[in-house]
């Protein structure tokens, strides 16, 4: 899933080293000792490793899965940046002080890192956002020389102005309805009767007071893993095409195979390589069917599920991207969300461990659809879809019933243009969606490092980039906490997109998407590429080479409303 950073304990930790790549023992670096190197996980212990300049993370029940960071010194002080758990989508700095011979961590609370916690110690979630202020994404670019959305200046031109309601559904993996900075913008379904075990407005969900839960049985029991995608495309397809003869293939069956072939190959490398027990248990485990665990037991099944919608610490993802649509706005807690007069229609869809299930995401959308949400914001996406057509449809049912889709471009610091992840705007014969937006994450200094190196891109498939580093928003349990990664640049744009609407509700839903690609700032910034050091026009990176702006949004909707 990509959800963009949920962490577990005894993760496969994927850091990558910004300078280097070598491997040195404890020790290696006469001027570094670590204090407390013994990391307490559910996988057992882990040690951690300086060297000249990588720290090595040793993980994993054996300690055999090595992870890897840089870090420089400078005057006292060791800083660890660009720490990433590739796989699961987290950026994190850790801040270390050199105190002499030992080095301490330099934090004020305790924190949780990968789902590890340091004996003795504590970790710190420095927010890797080059020292800018927290609610960096709110400001403006030419007063704060940020890339930020300009919403201080956005609702300075819309004082005075009167909005409606916007239902705003977020399909994810759990939700706090109960957040102090939530509770009051969650959707209710006035017609169902909370409790009573009877369908009430008849839409064949019982007791959808708050929204729907896809990956829970009917008691209510959240049902949080599920197998990677390249596992679910492996035993789709595996009867079809292990040995099919592909002269007899047509046009579309040739594109499964060669997508099923390289499921294939990913499915048969992590299970001959992955000492991970939750790759073995279930994300590469052909024999773990949670369809039979939530009672979905029919392939055509949309009723299946309950109406109970959980939260916990490992499903927070949900929870982080609501609050950054629509946290409560001026009620002194937390933060505030990006737009004021939204309901949040909670969905869950997605999963902690594996990715998400193309039934589950489709019947998600539907849902979402008949049940009045205006926008649906997606902040997930996976290499493989094994039931494409399936999400084809349901984004085809959005599209005629005018609803703006809003999805996560992913994390892995692919050209999308060429490798693909879904859900995707094209449907299978080749049309493109015409409600469908793609994000990109974007930092907050206008240098070589604009675009985030994990972020994907894509001149024809990532539409326009958003604020995603270090993002402070709601989780669950009245808590906040910063989170990084495209899951969260696409509430950004859900936000803008929610704000068009509630003060220009006669905007049309081609319109919204016309307005938020076109008024996109386009900052003439030389960046790295991403995953590269290969230097290129950040407006190579996207169809519009912008960042979302509210403030353009909002003149440019003016602008329409003053010609009707």
């Amino acid at each position: 899933m990509e959800d963009a950073e949920m962490m577990r304990p005894g993760s496969y930790f994927r850091i990558f080293a910004i300078c280097t790549w070598a491997l040195f023992p404890l020790g290696a670096s006469a001027q570094i000792v670590l204090k407390n190197s013994n990391w307490k996980s559910a996988a057992g212990n882990s040690k951690l490793y300086f060297g000249n300049d990588t720290l090595v993370i040793k993980s994993g029940p054996e300690g055999k899965h090595s992870s890897y960071a840089t870090f420089r010194q400078k005057n006292d002080t060791l800083i660890i940046s660009d720490i990433a758990n590739k796989n699961n989508k987290a950026l994190y700095r850790i801040l270390f002080q050199n105190n002499g011979s030992q080095v301490t961590l330099n934090a004020s609370k305790k924190g949780i890192f990968f789902g590890s916690e340091l004996l003795n110690g504590v970790f710190a979630n420095i927010p890797d956002n080059n020292g800018a202020a927290r609610d960096w994404p709110y400001k403006d670019a030419a007063s704060d020389s940020v890339a930020g959305i300009s919403l201080y200046k956005t609702y300075q031109l819309l004082k005075g102005r009167k909005a409606k309601t916007v239902i705003v559904a977020v399909i994810d993996n759990g939700f706090d309805i109960n957040h102090e900075d939530l509770k009051d913008v969650i959707w209710t379904n006035k017609k169902e009767i909370p409790g009573n075990g009877i369908d009430d407005d008849h839409n064949g969900y019982i007791d959808d007071v708050h929204g729907w839960n896809f990956r829970s049985d009917k008691s209510g029991k959240s049902i949080p893993h599920e197998q990677s995608a390249a596992t679910q495309m492996y035993v789709v397809f595996r009867d079809k095409y292990d040995n099919a003869d592909t002269s007899k293939l047509d046009q579309i069956e040739k594109q499964q195979w060669h997508y099923f072939h390289q499921a294939k190959a990913k499915y048969n490398e992590i299970l001959s390589t992955s000492k991970d027990s939750a790759d073995l248990a279930y994300a590469y485990n052909i024999n773990y069917h949670s369809a039979d665990l939530i009672g979905d037991s029919k392939s055509n099944d949309r009723f299946y599920g309950s109406g109970h919608i959980a939260a916990s610490a490992i499903l927070s993802h949900g929870t982080h991207v609501a609050g950054i649509i629509a946290a409560k706005r001026n009620n002194g807690k937390g933060v505030d969300g990006i737009a004021g007069d939204v309901l949040i229609m909670p969905v869950i869809a997605t999963t902690d461990i594996g990715d998400e299930r193309d039934k589950d995401i489709a019947n998600a959308i539907r849902y979402a659809v008949d049940n009045g949400a205006a926008i649906i914001n997606m902040s997930f996406s996976k290499r493989f879809s094994p039931d494409k057509a399936l999400v084809d449809e349901a984004v085809r049912y959005a599209e005629k019933k005018h609803v703006l889709i809003i999805h996560a471009a992913g994390n892995d610091g692919n050209n999308i243009d060429t490798t693909n992840y879904y859900p995707v705007a094209h449907y299978i014969d080749g049309k493109k969606a015409v409600n469908f937006i793609t994000v990109g994450w974007n930092r907050p200094l206008f240098n070589y490092r604009l675009a985030h190196p994990y972020s994907n891109y894509g001149k024809y498939n990532v539409d326009l980039f958003a604020p995603g580093s270090d993002i402070f928003s709601t989780v669950p349990g009245n808590g906040y906490d910063y989170k990084s990664g495209s899951s969260m640049s696409t509430p950004t744009v859900t936000g803008v997109a929610a704000l068009l609407l509630s003060y220009f509700p006669a905007l049309s839903t081609e319109q919204v998407k016309k307005i938020l690609l076109e008024s996109s700032s386009k900052p003439a910034t030389i960046v790295n590429r991403p995953d590269s050091k290969s230097p290129v026009p950040f407006n190579s990176l996207s169809v519009t080479g912008g960042i979302v702006n509210a403030y353009t949004a909002v003149k440019m909707a003016m602008t329409l409303a003053g010609k009707k």
